[in-house]
């Protein structure tokens, strides 16, 4: 059998302290994370350094928040909870499906015959098919087969001429450098015109 060793480690133990020395340590980190980014749990990586969040800046985002809100609690300041209001309700669109979820299901138990929420917004035309749209089948509606075409074809056609002679690389070269000629004459000539 082999022994396993285990990595160097510092022991650190937990002694507790008292409410005001944590609000006054929780306190002094509160106000030095304002001027020093890097004690902010949602600071930023960026390749010039540790920079300030985007969303919460200087005084941070939700954690930060929450901390200022525990040393408050510290302080002895009574807060209020904060409402945490559902994903649905934060938009006017989610409290009328909410709503109409609500009236299907005390439909159901009515007995009365409502539709569900895809058949309306079908109906309603809210629901297209596919990624675009409706679309048609060509060729079961009469229409003749578009021509498919080998990956390998393209490329042997862009290497013959128009008399349908094979073209060698070299020749390519050529035609490519008399192409680029002529286009830089083209652009020296337009310059001319121009300072004249």
């Amino acid at each position: 059998m082999h022994a396993e060793t285990l990595p160097p480690y510092v022991a650190i133990s937990s002694k507790a302290i008292s409410q005001a020395e944590a609000s006054q340590i929780l306190e002094k980190y509160i106000l030095n994370s304002e001027s020093h980014p890097h004690l902010h749990p949602d600071a930023l990586i960026t390749p010039t350094g540790v920079t300030f969040s985007s969303h919460g800046g200087p005084t941070g985002g939700v954690v930060m928040h929450n901390l200022r809100r525990v040393a408050a609690g510290l302080r002895g300041e009574y807060l209020e909870p904060e409402a945490t209001p559902e994903p649905e309700e934060q938009n006017e669109e989610g409290r009328s499906r909410k709503k109409g979820r609500k009236d299907a299901d005390t439909a159901n138990e009515t007995g009365e015959d409502w539709q569900t929420m895809s058949e309306w917004e079908r109906e309603e035309g809210l629901i297209e098919v596919g990624e675009v749209g409706e679309r048609t089948h060509v060729v079961q509606e009469g229409g003749e087969a578009p021509e498919v075409g080998v990956e390998g074809e393209e490329d042997a056609a862009k290497k013959q001429t128009s008399d349908g002679k094979k073209v060698d690389k070299e020749e390519r070269k050529k035609q490519k450098k008399q192409r680029a000629k002529q286009l830089r004459k083209e652009k020296e000539q337009a310059k001319e015109g121009k300072s004249t």
